[in-house]
């Protein structure tokens, strides 16, 4: 009785929705060529825990990957973070008007200061990954809950049954 009591369905359909969430993500991450360092790729995990009859899937992400995912307001950023950007993705910078290639200095002022009036974009790879795995696993997870629920009400129904009157 115990075992049914882990509900191994439920538990195995949400693991493998964990582990493809985080593929899913990992994959929209290299769509929208974010992946400037990797961190953010590289570092992804997933976790399925329970509490009761309560499941959580979560992500363990970089902490800026809210700004991946949302875009920024305009502020200016900082400039070391900008120039590891510069050098990691790596930007090609292309001559202005009169044929002057700007240094990486100058690249570096000139991104900081587009993200000064403009913002980022959000790329929204982690919301595609969560729809397009709700659209996978939805079917699968309603079976695996009638599953456990037939397991768990047949056991029941035979121990009330082994019982004497």
């Amino acid at each position: 009785m115990d075992d049914l009591l882990q509900f191994p369905h439920i538990t195995s359909i949400l693991e493998t929705y964990a582990e493809e969430l985080r593929k899913l993500y990992r994959e929209n991450l290299v769509k929208s060529d974010a992946l400037a360092t990797e961190q953010l790729y590289n570092t992804a995990t997933y976790q399925v825990k329970r509490d009761g009859l309560t499941w959580e899937v979560s992500l363990s992400l970089q902490d800026y990957w809210k700004y991946v995912e949302e875009g920024t307001k305009p502020h200016w950023p900082p400039a070391e973070a900008i120039t590891k950007w510069v050098r990691v993705k790596p930007v090609i910078p292309r001559p202005d008007a009169f044929g002057r290639i700007p240094s990486e200095k100058s690249l570096v002022y000139l991104i900081r200061r587009k993200i000064a009036r403009e913002g980022t974009e959000g790329r929204h790879d982690l919301l595609n990954a969560v729809q397009e795995c709700n659209r996978r696993f939805l079917r699968d997870l309603e079976t695996a809950c009638q599953l456990d629920i037939d397991n768990l009400a047949s056991v029941a129904i035979q121990s009330l049954a082994d019982k004497p009157l």
